[in-house]
């Protein structure tokens, strides 16, 4: 009877550290405090045109040096911006796009092409968009943003099949930026008011994640462990044989 009590006092102690290994799972993790967390105050900024988008580019009085022509019955695939940041359109030639937001090129263009055209009006879209959804949702992925249509985080959510039975409803987040320069926008699902601050549009390269609630906090870790598991089932196994041996 020692015995079985030792052997259960160590199988307690081994889920309960495993446990609380499981916390350290989660990404964008609540422990890790950084200048960079926004949680009232996110900023949106303009996209930032970078090499390897695709540019659409329509001019509506001179549909011949749009990417698409106006009565294309083909999609629009744009025109790249190469390695180096350019493009290269009909007239003005090679022109740096990178770094400027497509308002800000659509002025460029506008002036350029008013050196030759009258009042060359046209609009600048980036094709190639995307948003990523991760963590406890049903289908994690990317999605396409569309030119038309506006996109805020539990939209994305819904469009990604909605919440798994593992989501923590008061832990999603958003995070926007680059390495050095990021921010997070945290969203609880529990709290009106969170909601409402969270009816932002999001950015292209944005990342929605939800976080995994305490129930999977425990099972991870279970679940990562099959091995001592195994080791453990075969002491309890080993156990009984020695018991019924015993009694025997």
């Amino acid at each position: 009877m020692q015995t079985l009590q030792i052997l259960i006092i160590f199988i307690t102690s081994f889920l309960f550290f495993s446990g609380c290994s499981g916390k350290n799972s989660q990404l964008f993790s609540n422990n890790v405090k950084t200048k960079h967390s926004f949680n009232q105050n996110f900023i949106s900024k303009d996209y930032k045109i970078k090499p390897s988008d695709r540019l659409s580019i329509v001019f509506f009085e001179y549909p011949e040096l749009s990417t698409k022509s106006k009565d294309s019955a083909t999609l629009d695939v744009g025109i790249e911006v190469s390695s180096a940041g350019t493009i290269t359109m009909p007239i003005i030639g090679k022109i740096l796009v990178a770094g400027k937001s497509k308002e800000k090129l659509q002025d460029i263009l506008y002036k350029k092409y008013s050196l030759y055209l009258e009042k060359p009006a046209l609009r600048v879209d980036v094709l190639n968009q995307k948003v990523y959804v991760l963590g406890e949702v049903k289908n994690p992925g990317a999605i396409e943003l569309s030119k038309q249509r506006t996109l805020t985080p539990i939209m994305a959510i819904s469009l990604v099949g909605g919440l798994s039975d593992f989501a923590s409803r008061d832990t999603i987040k958003v995070v926007r930026g680059g390495k050095n320069n990021y921010q997070i926008l945290h969203i609880d699902l529990t709290d009106m008011s969170s909601i409402n601050r969270a009816n932002i549009n999001l950015l292209p390269d944005d990342i929605v994640y939800v976080a995994h609630n305490r129930v999977k906090d425990f099972n991870l870790p279970l679940s990562g462990a099959n091995p001592s598991l195994g080791w453990i089932n075969t002491l309890f196994s080993t156990f009984a044989l020695y018991q019924a041996y015993t009694r025997n």
